[in-house]
């Protein structure tokens, strides 16, 4: 009987708009950088690739871009970017909010994602979304995707099979709690070839999987 839903947020249900291009680069001009907004956008998605099972804080992020973009950019500096990020327009659909409240009448609903706690609560405080979560584990909180030592701080002393992972990377949402065997779903929007999980391609798909427990291996 599944319980508890734990999904990963960025690309799944939130998305973010195109005014991060202007944030960034506001930031940019403010410090004389010589690194365009979609070379720091970029450098800050490798970084959860780069970086495994840490707990992050804002210096050794600093570190990781410095090092990969050659500029400087101190952890003051980086505290405004994270309040730019923070503010730029998330986009979801009625459809997901209404998957939310589905959810959210029958589920405890977690997140565990590649961002800093607070800042995703306010996101979503922002967005009316913050009411369907009862948790949310940031990189701050946890560590980092994937990560064994995360997930069994998530789910503490229950049964994991009680819970299903949702998310949209097979490599960075997945393999790890399916490895545990935690139930898994996979929101394959691009058509990812794959045998291995239980997907869905879009997200309102969730309501009838769950409602019938088809939880199943392909």
């Amino acid at each position: 009987m599944i319980k508890k839903i734990i999904f990963d947020l960025d690309g799944t249900l939130l998305f973010i708009s195109d005014e991060w291009i202007d944030g960034y680069q506001k930031f940019i001009d403010k410090y004389n950088l010589s690194i365009t907004p979609n070379e720091l956008y970029v450098c800050i998605g490798d970084f959860e690739k780069d970086i495994n099972n840490v707990i992050v804080n804002n210096k050794l992020m600093c570190e990781y871009i410095n090092s990969k973009l050659d500029v400087n950019i101190t952890e003051s500096m980086f505290k405004e970017l994270l309040e730019i990020y923070k503010d730029i327009p998330l986009l979801y659909t009625e459809v997901v909010y209404d998957v939310l409240n589905y959810l959210y009448n029958k589920y405890e609903i977690i997140s565990y994602t590649n961002w800093y706690t607070q800042n995703q609560i306010d996101r979503l405080k922002k967005n009316n979304l913050d009411k369907f979560f009862s948790k949310i584990y940031g990189w701050d909180k946890v560590q980092i995707k994937p990560s064994r030592e995360a997930i069994n701080k998530i789910i503490e002393n229950d049964d994991i099979k009680e819970y299903v992972m949702i998310g949209d990377n097979i490599a960075l949402d997945l393999e790890v709690p399916y490895s545990m065997g935690m139930n898994t779903i996979f929101l394959n929007t691009k058509n990812v070839e794959q045998n291995k999980f239980k997907q869905i391609q879009k997200i309102e798909e969730l309501k009838e999987i769950l409602q019938k427990n088809q939880l199943a291996l392909i």
